[in-house]
């Protein structure tokens, strides 16, 4: 599961580079692809997020927490 949300983060940050090619441009073109991409990548956060969740019996907040200072 891990391995899927990196993998997911990969593809997103190419489309979002293609996206946002630097601070001064953005090509619509690739919005599409971006937003597809960033859906992926947000179902298989929330497919790990769930299992960690279940596993250890704790909530999302106290996920959340754990990854605070």
């Amino acid at each position: 599961m891990v391995a899927a949300v990196r993998d997911a983060a990969a593809r997103h940050n190419v489309t979002w580079e293609a996206l946002v090619p630097d601070a001064y441009r953005v090509d619509f073109a690739h919005e599409e692809a971006e937003e597809l991409a960033y859906a992926e990548m947000e179902a298989a956060k929330s497919v790990l997020r769930d299992h960690i969740c279940q596993t250890y019996g704790i909530s999302y907040r106290e996920l959340g927490s754990l990854a605070r200072p």
